[in-house]
């Protein structure tokens, strides 16, 4: 019996269909995880509200409020305590999103418009949602049309690492804690749309890869019509920080 070797193609395509099946698997298990920037369980806050409330769980007690009761003799936390100590916890230890953590740790992509991110238009500071290192600002933030959150600088040097992958793209990790973030492209938006004092503050290790069109008229050889880079984020990886 002649067993035969499926095409490129072939494999392709079964990588996609089973690369898709994952996604979307993650994808319904993340729907009612909590993420960084949720509120504790309403349960849990209802049942701090009880005046009678005792936790049956010593050992959990212990970690979860250890150092935050005001009265050392007592296990009864109350509501305030359980939610500082609820983003506490996920501040020290990541995100617990599992569709965070795919894309953080085995760099799948999200689906395009699908992060509430990508419309944010607040002030702040975009960090990693892993560790909470900054890597983004919202002055360097603009509408891409690609879907995903963009971004033309980074927050400050040596906030991200880069890569060269094997199809010819540009990885965009955190440099703290190497969690996937996305993407960098040259198609960013071009420097006659952007503040001049925010393009004169772009951070030295940030990628000279966006589209240049010479000119003699400025100073530096490059027209406002020359394009910046377009870093192309995962609303996953991040975690949006409101001034």
């Amino acid at each position: 019996m002649t067993l035969s070797i499926p095409s490129q193609s072939t494999t392709m395509i079964i990588r996609f269909v089973a690369s898709s099946l994952c996604l979307a698997c993650v994808g319904i298990m993340c729907l009612e995880t909590p993420t960084v920037a949720s509120k504790p369980p309403a349960f849990v806050t209802a049942a701090a509200k009880r005046s009678n409330y005792r936790c049956p769980y010593g050992a959990f007690n212990k970690i979860l409020f250890s150092g935050n009761n005001p009265d050392p003799k007592s296990d009864t936390p109350n509501a305030d305590q359980i939610e500082r100590n609820y983003f506490k916890s996920e501040q020290q230890n990541g995100t617990w999103n599992p569709f965070s953590l795919a894309v953080l740790k085995l760099g799948l992509t999200e689906p395009a418009y699908t992060s509430p991110l990508n419309y944010k238009k607040s002030p702040g500071t975009y960090k990693c949602a892993n560790c909470g290192n900054p890597v983004f600002s919202s002055t360097a933030k603009y509408d891409s049309g690609s879907g995903w959150p963009s971004f033309w600088k980074t927050i400050s040097s040596n906030r991200v690492s880069l890569k060269r992958e094997w199809d010819g793209r540009i990885e965009c990790s955190c440099a703290n804690c190497g969690g996937h973030l996305g993407h960098v492209f040259p198609d960013g938006p071009t420097r006659g749309s952007l503040d001049k004092k925010e393009l004169a503050d772009v951070p030295e290790t940030d990628p000279k890869i966006g589209y240049k069109v010479e000119s003699p008229e400025c100073d530096n050889g490059e027209s406002e019509f020359s394009r910046m880079p377009r870093f192309c984020v995962n609303g996953v990886a991040l975690r949006f920080e409101e001034k």
